[in-house]
């Protein structure tokens, strides 16, 4: 009976722990999208000053980066930074203030790129 009931707690176990990660495994198809997403900032530094900016806080983001940003458009922006925020090697992050300067940059960039 204790046997049974170890592999029950193991299967338990194992089953909450699949359940878990699913939330963090992605869909072929939000894989596609962020893909696409890249693709946009690629090839070149803006994917660079992009994270530099909103994981330092310098505005480092310039007038053509911040045009291939707007372009590719806050859904991809947003759903790639959450994504990247996600990552267990970025548990230490603020992602509060990344979140933020999101924000300001996306802000910046809208008018940058509506008034060259």
């Amino acid at each position: 009976m204790a046997e049974a009931t170890n592999q029950f707690s193991s299967k338990a176990i194992t089953a909450a722990f699949c359940f878990a990660i699913m939330g963090i495994i992605l869909t072929e198809g939000q894989q596609n999208f962020l893909t696409e997403c890249r693709e946009k900032l690629s090839p070149g530094r803006c994917g660079w000053q992009i994270g530099n900016e909103l994981y330092t806080g310098n505005a480092t983001v310039d007038q053509q980066c911040c045009s291939r940003l707007v372009a590719m458009g806050e859904k991809c922006h947003k759903e790639l930074l959450k994504n990247y925020l996600s990552s267990p090697d970025h548990a230490n992050v603020n992602t509060t203030e990344v979140w933020r300067r999101s924000d300001i940059l996306w802000s910046r960039c809208s008018k940058i790129s509506a008034h060259p």
